[in-house]
């Protein structure tokens, strides 16, 4: 792992070991206090020898990195996602999988985190995601979209987000975190925070 020098999170053991878990994979994490987040193919310059880099602004958005590479089980640009499908249809089961894996990542990302950062972590992690569903400009439509979605497929995020709690929490074990960093602060329930981040102001 590489990380800024004076960044933050650089001492918090959970970054070392949710590192560790895409390392055994086959990237190199780099961690910075820039804006990209992301997993993409090496370029020349980028530091160590593996195939993948993965980029995160601190522990927060590693989390949620790690649950997408996770959840589809192996590193590829962009997590796999063909973003000439943009805007995703979510009548479309496929796509539809597409808002269920990020809004698992929201829920188990702040699972992990410290109570006191859930909010507002959660908030700013879903509050991106209408640009992908064509409500680039309409952040409000996206919400509402979203609210009918899990009132007809919810079931489909449950699912989803159980494998992601119990595939996070397995492979953090195997790279030796002790039990109280592998297992979540709290397992989250997404219908929860979900009721609290529409209800805010």
């Amino acid at each position: 792992m590489y990380v800024e020098p004076g960044h933050p999170d650089e001492q918090r053991p959970l970054l070392r070991h949710a590192a560790r878990v895409l390392e055994d994979m086959g990237a190199e994490v780099v961690i910075h206090t820039q804006d990209d987040n992301l997993v993409r193919s090496r370029r020349a310059g980028d530091p160590g020898e593996a195939a993948f880099i993965v980029e995160a602004a601190g522990l927060p958005n590693l989390l949620h990195e790690l649950v997408h590479v996770l959840l589809v089980d192996r590193l590829a640009d962009d997590h796999g996602l063909d973003y000439g499908q943009i805007p995703y249809d979510l009548e479309i089961a496929a796509q539809r999988r597409i808002l269920w894996d990020e809004l698992s990542c929201c829920t188990v990302s702040c699972a992990y985190l410290e109570q006191g950062t859930e909010a507002a972590w959660f908030a700013e992690q879903v509050g991106i995601q209408g640009i992908f569903y064509g409500h680039d400009d309409d952040p409000e439509g996206f919400l509402r979209r979203v609210d009918r979605t899990i009132a007809a497929h919810g079931h489909e995020l449950g699912e989803v987000l159980g494998a992601a709690y119990r595939v996070v929490e397995a492979r953090l074990r195997a790279v030796g975190a002790p039990p109280a960093l592998a297992r979540p602060r709290a397992r989250l329930d997404f219908n929860a925070l979900w009721t609290r981040f529409r209800a805010r102001p």
